[in-house]
């Protein structure tokens, strides 16, 4: 039976951390190894479009359009920021790597391929996913179809956390057709392909030069986006 590798995991907004819980990592070298400090959330969630937003006549819509124009200035300062630690770093080059990322996690999911989702993700996600593969009990065989859409940064933040640690968080929107089939079948002709959109978020210890991109977590479709679904 056909089915979408939309993950399911618990990504409720988590709160920045005063205190965040420090995971010794050796997946590269020893004289180059780094602590996986998770941070939560730093945005206060995604801009909406300025025709779902309520009249800028009225109350709400004045405050709506405030936090919308302080949003604005962050993701410039984070922009800013981003440009500054990572030499030539850009938005679109970042959005259609972060796709791949996001594919080979995918994959690496549907396999239940553990030790991939850990270098992939931070340790609270790869956990929450690893909870997922026991509960299925079963390898599948997933396979993108195609983009249906061009994958688009839809959020920067960035948060100075001390005079040496800067963090670094990017939300990527995702848009796909995918499909996955049990891997016992090995039979793709049997999969219908499924729409799949996804705000994918990235977190960087922009500030530590060992520190790699690592997937955070994934947000919920918006009821604002197109591809919404009840």
């Amino acid at each position: 039976m056909a089915s979408s590798i939309g993950l399911r995991f618990s990504s409720q907004r988590a709160p920045l951390l005063l205190r965040p819980v420090a995971v010794r990592h050796y997946s590269q070298p020893r004289h180059d190894h780094f602590a996986i400090n998770e941070y939560g959330l730093l945005s206060n969630g995604l801009p909406v479009p300025w025709h779902y937003r309520p009249s800028i006549f009225s109350r709400a819509g004045l405050e709506a359009t405030k936090t919308q124009l302080v949003g604005k200035l962050k993701s410039v300062f984070a922009l800013v920021t981003l440009k500054y630690h990572l030499a030539g770093w850009k938005a679109g080059a970042f959005a259609t790597q972060a796709e791949v990322f996001s594919d080979t996690m995918n994959e690496s999911f549907a396999e239940g391929d553990y030790k991939t989702l850990s270098s992939l993700c931070y340790p609270s996600m790869a956990a929450s996913l690893k909870n997922d593969i026991k509960r299925r009990k079963t390898r599948l065989d997933w396979r993108k179809v195609r983009t249906v859409s061009s994958p688009r940064v839809v959020l920067m933040t960035c948060g100075r956390l001390s005079s040496v640690l800067t963090v670094g968080e990017v939300i990527v929107r995702i848009d796909q057709e995918q499909s996955a089939v049990p891997a016992a079948t090995r039979n793709q002709a049997l999969a219908k392909p499924v729409r799949v959109t996804e705000y994918v978020v990235f977190h960087r210890v922009i500030s530590d030069p060992a520190s790699p991109w690592r997937i955070f977590c994934k947000l919920g479709v918006p009821k604002w986006d197109p591809a919404y679904q009840k």
